[in-house]
């Protein structure tokens, strides 16, 4: 059967190819900082590198020998067919780097983990072919990632931020300014995006429906790439990447006749083992706790809304020259002539991670019923202002 060909044949071949895209869109996390120009870029590692006994230097090397190991390993499957022993390879080599470095920790990577412990674990023919329990699997897992990334997105954060900015990009193409909408329409408007992604699990979930669902998920990722593209809010490219490769994914998985019980040459195939249904249940189980703590938001699929508060530090002009001269590289011009300019946390917590003490006669900010002179501090709520910090005079 062709559609058999292309769901099992080709797939696992497929997601290789889709995983060193990946990678190589996002090489600056996977290859040595030396050679990427990013040592300013700090890592992240799960654990004490210290207490392992592990030194930097060590942790570097054996964070490139994993990355080398997934480079191999994938090739070595493309080349030499499916095989059962070099997608464990795959699987410990992407959670050792993810370890060593949580910035790997990308939602793609997260996935590429799930599948090569089903690729490893599932059973398969004779010739080597995986078997249609397996692929059920699979496609119960990414219809959860549209799921929870759809319900993720009913937050306030998303309504009122990253879903403000998904709808104001397209609309500005066709010259239409979203600004001038009332407060409810536009967040009513930002609403309709998880709306409709939630549409494409239900409809991808439902046989009769699959094929409409395979073409809202095209659409739905090529509308995403182009909002996110550099014409758009110019997002990395490893998040291009991934949105292509989960449109593609969407007709090798769902799109065609689906492959009969009969088919099956042997009774054994026709059911996953207990390893591959473990996995399955844990991914998508763990999402919904979540929200209280206990599992990462981008391994819940939270994608665009993280369901944290977002926080603004502005500085009035008249204390800037009283930061040192290392902070005052985060602050950004004042485009609104309103005399207060944003402070960029991110780029300082580099500036400050690289010093080994607080620079002498630094403003200390951050702490609340500060006495200093040159302070006022506030802490808003998620839904108030920014922090401002001004004179007290001021």
């Amino acid at each position: 059967m062709v559609a058999m060909r292309r769901t099992r044949g080709g797939y696992e071949a497929y997601w290789l190819l889709a995983l060193l895209a990946l990678m190589a869109a996002t090489f600056r996390l996977w290859l040595p900082a030396s050679w990427t120009g990013t040592e300013s870029y700090p890592s992240v590692p799960m654990f004490d590198l210290a207490k392992m006994g592990l030194s930097e230097h060590s942790a570097g090397l054996i964070s490139f020998a994993a990355t080398l190991a997934i480079v191999v390993a994938c090739f070595a499957t493309i080349g030499w067919g499916r095989s059962r022993w070099t997608w464990p390879i795959i699987a410990v080599s992407l959670a050792t780097a993810a370890m060593l470095d949580q910035h790997r920790l990308q939602p793609w990577a997260y996935q590429s983990f799930l599948y090569a412990i089903l690729f490893a674990a599932g059973p398969r023919d004779e010739s080597g072919r995986l078997s249609e329990s397996t692929f059920r699997l699979i496609r119960l897992l990414t219809i959860s990632v549209y799921v929870f990334s759809s319900i993720g997105k009913f937050d306030f954060q998303f309504l009122h931020t990253v879903g403000q900015d998904f709808l104001k990009v397209p609309l500005q193409w066709v010259s239409v300014d979203v600004s001038a909408w009332p407060t409810r329409t536009r967040l009513i408007a930002a609403a309709s995006f998880p709306a409709f992604e939630l549409c494409v699990a239900i409809a991808l979930s439902w046989p009769r429906a699959r094929m409409i669902g395979v073409w809202m998920a095209t659409a739905m990722h090529l509308g995403l790439i182009a909002v996110l593209s550099p014409m758009g809010l110019g997002h990395s490219p490893g998040v291009i990447v991934w949105n292509a490769v989960m449109a593609m994914q969407a007709w090798w998985l769902f799109a065609g006749s689906v492959v009969e019980a009969k088919d099956e040459p042997k009774p054994d195939m026709s059911r996953a083992g207990a390893l591959s249904w473990a996995v399955v249940i844990i991914a998508l189980v763990m999402p919904i706790f979540e929200r209280a703590g206990y599992w990462d938001h981008w391994l819940a699929w939270a994608l665009y809304s993280p369901h944290s508060s977002r926080v603004t530090v502005q500085i009035h002009e008249s204390a800037i020259d009283q930061l040192p001269e290392e902070w005052q590289t985060a602050i950004t011009a004042d485009d609104d002539a309103d005399r207060w300019h944003d402070f960029h946390l991110g780029q300082l917590s580099l500036v400050v991670r690289r010093r080994t003490r607080r620079p002498s006669g630094s403003v200390p900010m951050g702490a609340s019923g500060s006495n200093h002179p040159a302070v006022r501090y506030r802490k808003p709520s998620s839904r108030q202002g920014p922090i401002r910090i001004r004179p007290a005079d001021g």
